[in-house]
């Protein structure tokens, strides 16, 4: 069970029957009666103040938190069937993610612009937890996450499968604008202090930067996930 708290999260765990217990004040029962009735009638519910709340799942929960079943974590066999018998358009990886508030803002970029696929590597990344859930805002409910072993290995494999390879890099050589987006694209992003290893930038069919005209160049990663993310949901050529 992994605990997930606030009412966006909590309610979009409900409404695909992941939760097993539910807690909430006496006021949001009151308030969301009619959802409650539609999507909570098989869940445990417990009644509880705001200040037990608090101590069971931290302050951010507006009156809404819950245990959750675990998520379903794909591994690379489970990931590669998936892409050979569904080949979704859009696969999203991520080389060294490792702050779960970044994790999540970039799960809920993901499910907004049709990435329903985020690989994440063994090593050296942000795994699910109550923050990344809480802060995907329910999101994580509908993207398949998967861990590999070697996220160059896995484009290797995806290359196989006739995926083009985008990397995101701030020596990228490539405008975003310059991708076709009627081809099977995965796009890797890195962290905002080490970016993508070496091994993986060299593994990429294109090297794309993020065209800026202020004074800072560089951008979270979150961000510079939520802007090529949108760059890239819309089919059709350049």
């Amino acid at each position: 069970m992994i605990k997930i708290y606030g009412k966006n999260c909590v309610k979009e765990a409900l409404r695909t029957h992941r939760v097993r217990t539910l807690y909430l004040t006496e006021a949001q029962k009151k308030k969301e009666e009619k959802f409650l009735r539609e999507t909570a009638k098989d869940v445990d519910l417990k009644i509880c103040s705001s200040q037990e709340l608090d101590r069971k799942f931290g302050i951010w929960h507006q009156g809404f938190a819950a245990e959750r079943e675990d998520f379903e974590i794909d591994g690379e066999e489970e990931l590669l069937n998936l892409i050979r018998q569904q080949a979704p358009e859009r696969i999203l990886l991520l080389d060294g993610i490792t702050d779960p508030q970044n994790l999540g803002a970039i799960l809920r970029s993901a499910d907004a612009f049709g990435f329903d696929v985020v690989v994440l590597p063994k090593n050296r990344s942000c795994m699910v937890n109550s923050t990344v859930v809480h802060v995907s805002t329910g999101a994580i409910e509908y993207v398949r996450i998967g861990v590999v072993n070697s996220l160059y290995a896995f484009t290797e494999n995806l290359k196989k499968e006739n995926y083009w390879i985008v990397a995101a890099d701030a020596q990228g050589t490539t405008d975003v604008s310059q991708i076709r987006r009627d081809v099977n694209l995965a796009v890797i992003i890195g962290s905002e202090g080490f970016g993508i290893s070496k091994t993986l930038l060299r593994s990429a069919d294109y090297v794309v930067k993020i065209s800026m005209v202020g004074h800072v160049n560089s951008l979270n990663a979150s961000v510079s996930a939520g802007i090529l993310l949108h760059a890239f949901s819309e089919k059709g050529t350049k």
